[in-house]
């Protein structure tokens, strides 16, 4: 996992004495001697504290520019302790189970946030005969582990109600596999969440219920359609109306107990068949329409209805039935072609 650092404002609550300062070459010099962290700046350690150490040439710069990049360095080199510390310990702890949601809930925690670095405090300071300045910066690991921890809970929090909008969300995600799969997600990480960390949240009582109550509509919607028929109509050529459409479906239900004439438009047999699958129907019947108009030698008009009724198991893929039935009508005009009524003779030879 890639791990990231953003730097953090040191405030003017973090003041220590100055030593002091005067424009001559160094008369700002410290006078105690050199002190063992800036001697061994890579091997200085202290029990139960991260150590940032950081330093600064004059270099043209005023004191106040001096003191800010001398303490920049040491947070610098202190942050980059704690990144490898997190890079280490979340290697480490991510199961291969839940590895997809285990390194989304700790991506987060790449970022060394204010929260995490609130102990920061600058212990000491110390300059050369060079006049450069030096600063020594600490914070406490047991400080960091718990920042890190309440950050880790308050991201999974954030991944689960994200997750658990995604699997409500009919709109946006009409196929109920899809629902289900986000709230699975869901809930397990509300099993993972340790809200003794998060005593400003509603607590775990509360999101259980909000999910439940999800899980419950989820597997409620599937019962209402398990085994259920789902009906469309289609019809390439625009011949026929939305109304005329409708009642062969409907001619279609009053044989068929099982059956839901659905009212999503599908203009193509694929179409139909994703959107039945979407809903979770087991079966299809899809009734595709045409058209064929011709001019007899009398000099009217002679239009022909072919309707094909096809019958889908969608979880298996396959094909069941197909059966094909065609009528006429007769008129002097387009407008004068029946087509409700041939539609209707068509419906009642496929009973």
């Amino acid at each position: 996992m890639r791990i990231c650092f953003v730097g953090v404002a040191l405030v003017g609550a973090l003041s220590v004495s100055m030593p002091a300062w005067s424009s001559s070459s160094c008369d700002g010099a410290s006078k105690e001697s050199m002190p063992s962290w800036v001697a061994d700046r890579d091997g200085y350690r202290e029990p139960g504290n991260y150590v940032g150490i950081g330093f600064a040439e004059k270099d043209g710069r005023s004191k106040e520019q001096q003191i800010e990049a001398s303490k920049n360095n040491a947070q610098h080199n202190l942050v980059g302790q704690i990144e490898v510390k997190i890079k280490t310990e979340s290697e480490q702890s991510t199961s291969v189970s839940n590895q997809r949601m285990q390194k989304e809930a700790s991506s987060k925690m790449s970022v060394i946030s204010d929260e995490v670095l609130r102990g920061l405090k600058i212990k000491a300071h110390w300059v050369d005969r060079d006049c450069t300045y030096y600063t020594l910066m600490v914070i406490s690991i047991d400080s960091v582990k718990q920042s890190q921890k309440v950050k880790n809970q308050k991201n999974r929090l954030e991944l689960f109600k994200a997750r658990l909008a995604e699997g409500t969300n009919r709109e946006k995600n009409r196929d109920i596999a899809v629902r289900q799969k986000y709230l699975g997600e869901a809930q397990a990480l509300l099993g993972d969440i340790d809200f003794s960390l998060l005593p400003e949240e509603a607590g775990d009582a509360f999101y259980n219920k909000q999910l439940d109550a999800a899980l419950i509509a989820a597997n409620k919607e599937v019962a209402n359609v398990k085994g259920r028929m789902a009906l469309f109509a289609i019809n390439e050529d625009g011949s026929l109306s939305a109304d005329v459409r409708g009642k062969m479906l409907d001619h279609l239900r009053s044989g068929e107990k099982l059956a839901d004439r659905l009212m999503d438009d599908c203009n193509q047999k694929d179409d139909c068949i994703r959107l039945a699958k979407e809903q979770n129907f087991d079966m299809l019947t899809l009734l595709n329409a045409g058209t064929q108009v011709v001019t007899t030698q009398m000099g009217s008009l002679k239009g022909t209805l072919t309707v094909s009724k096809t019958v889908y198991d969608i979880q298996n893929g396959r094909v069941l039935k197909t059966d094909k039935m065609s009528t006429q009508v007769i008129g002097w005009g387009r407008e004068e072609l029946d087509w409700g009524a041939a539609a209707e003779k068509v419906m009642q030879s496929f009973k």
